[in-house]
């Protein structure tokens, strides 16, 4: 069955790779954003010229009219450092709730974060109520050269310092530690535990499942990509979990998360939302998607037609 899919945020990271997706299944997708042409041009997408900013409820909801599935791809993050935002991200996820609503659209796709997802063994502590899932994220993603490479094409300065952080922690694992890069690890690890901007984001998607959860009013599901969220192969497989965070094993420390931390491509993730773009089998529930990360070759960071 063919579907009327609108993707907010077609050009993106996520956005691009979903698009792609879609359309290869025979779906109409309408790219809704500013600049929705940057994806491309085919015969089955069109191109919604949109600003979900500035946009008020009522219009929104005249941009969602009709639609069958709209996917939520937004991200304000990938803008730069002035995104980083908590109250904007949150007043405009309450806006685009409020217009699905309103436009009565049949089934509505949210794209958070993994900050929602609740640490393993816990009902009660999400992941960014630990400072040390944080840290072990941050090693995580230094430690995978196709992340590094995406985070230097995305965040510019920011992907430098994590260039860095690497380098100085592939010399210190094969011996080659000096006082410099001991500073580097040092200086690196004490701004994630004190000072990191990313997590003010972070913070607004775990903040906007509120919205959502034990909500009944409309047809919704919420997917957190894991921590290790990145380009990638398609392996065209994926495992699914529910409100947890997925890791590795069974550790004896469940507080020590490094290198335990599981993760998707955008290409996989792609599939896992499509596929429930389609079957609508969450309705209503919090989930996550990961897959085979061993391939760590990097791949383009968004895609085009």
């Amino acid at each position: 069955m063919t579907l009327k899919i609108g993707v907010i945020g077609p050009a993106g990271f996520g956005g691009s790779y979903l698009c792609i997706e879609l359309l290869n299944r025979g779906h109409q997708v309408f790219g809704i954003s500013r600049a929705p042409q940057k994806l491309g041009a085919h015969q089955l997408y069109t191109p919604v010229s949109a600003d979900v900013n500035a946009l008020s409820i009522v219009e929104l909801a005249e941009v969602f009219n009709g639609l069958d599935v709209v996917v939520n791809q937004y991200g304000p993050h990938s803008a730069g450092h002035e995104a980083l935002q908590y109250m904007p991200f949150l007043e405009v996820t309450r806006k685009i709730v409020l217009a699905i609503r309103l436009a009565k659209v049949g089934y509505f796709i949210m794209v958070g974060g993994c900050g929602s997802l609740f640490m393993p063994g816990s009902s009660e502590r999400c992941v960014l109520e630990d400072k040390d899932w944080w840290m072990s994220y941050r090693r995580g993603i230094a430690d995978s050269e196709a992340h590094t490479s995406y985070m230097e094409d995305r965040l510019g300065p920011m992907g430098s310092g994590l260039r860095a952080y690497r380098n100085a922690r592939i010399a210190k694992a094969s011996g080659n530690t000096s006082d410099e890069t001991e500073k580097v690890i040092e200086e690196y690890e004490g701004y994630v535990r004190s000072n990191d901007k990313a997590l003010v984001f972070v913070t607004a998607c775990r903040t906007s499942f509120m919205f959502f959860d034990g909500n009944t009013a409309f047809p919704w599901t919420f997917v957190s990509p894991p921590a290790l969220y990145r380009p990638g192969r398609r392996t065209g497989a994926y495992d699914t979990q529910f409100d947890v965070l997925p890791v590795k094993g069974d550790e004896k420390d469940p507080k020590n998360l490094d290198g335990r931390l599981h993760g998707i491509s955008a290409s996989d993730m792609a599939i896992a939302i499509a596929d429930e773009a389609e079957g609508k089998e969450k309705k209503w529930r919090h989930w996550t998607a990961f897959a085979d990360m061993s391939d760590d070759t990097p791949t383009p960071s968004y895609l085009t037609l």
